[in-house]
């Protein structure tokens, strides 16, 4: 269930001037960050990040994981298929169906940063290929291969939802480098994988659980509030 609070429209008694108005962040950029989880008695340690981004007319969220084929140790890359739903609800109850928690720590934001974020992945759909069979007929539902592939080091579901807030908010990640702690989640054989194979621990937040304590401890901007979604199971 959505938990978030509607948008109020601005109407005429609103007290103040349209240079008022034009200070007001309108808009919202959800990061949402799901925990682990254990289905069908396999666990799984890392959890997703995906980013919303809510306007007066429109909700997004752009979703990027291993959806598609995985190859690597680990199942550390695959292709990389980025999801993007325009209906929360069904995003949500995905998320809900496996028995995790999910976290919305949810920014103010301007119409115009909105645009940004939205814009940046514009065009990387615009290079990537749809992939309508993914998309099982479902409503509110679009997936395409993009021309990169997954990696669980660098470009994956966590580091490309901070590649879309940065374009709003530049400083985003100011100070996240101290919360890269991958002995939270990894195993010790993909710890050692990861420095011996991997190039060694990324020096950019690539985790979502160390993602959700920087976001709880010490974020450049601090969000409106954090909304909370599932975790039943």
């Amino acid at each position: 269930m959505d938990k978030s609070k509607p948008f109020q429209p601005l109407t005429n008694d609103r007290r103040g001037s349209v240079a008022d108005d034009k200070l007001t962040p309108s808009s919202e950029m959800h990061i949402l960050v799901g925990g682990p989880y254990t289905l069908d008695r396999t666990e799984h340690r890392y959890g997703h990040t995906a980013i919303r981004v809510k306007t007066r007319g429109s909700d997004t969220i752009y979703d990027f994981g291993r959806y598609g084929r995985v190859t690597g140790d680990f199942g550390a890359e695959g292709e990389g298929i980025l999801r993007v739903w325009s209906n929360f609800s069904l995003y949500i109850a995905g998320e809900n169906a496996t028995g995790r928690r999910t976290s919305g720590f949810v920014f103010l934001i301007f119409d115009h940063q909105a645009s940004a974020i939205n814009n940046y992945y514009k065009s990387i759909i615009d290079g990537a290929t749809p992939r309508p069979e993914a998309e099982r007929g479902r409503n509110g539902l679009k997936v395409y291969r993009l021309k990169a592939n997954y990696q669980a080091l660098g470009y994956n579901c966590t580091t490309l939802s901070l590649d879309g807030a940065e374009k709003a908010i530049p400083n985003f990640e100011e100070g996240s480098s101290s919360f890269i702690k991958p002995d939270a989640v990894m195993t010790l054989s993909e710890r050692l994988a990861m420095r011996t194979v991997g190039g060694g621990t990324p020096t950019r937040m690539f985790l979502p659980a160390n993602l959700e304590t920087f976001l709880s401890t010490k974020p450049v901007q601090k969000p409106a509030r954090i909304d909370t979604y599932g975790g039943t199971k």
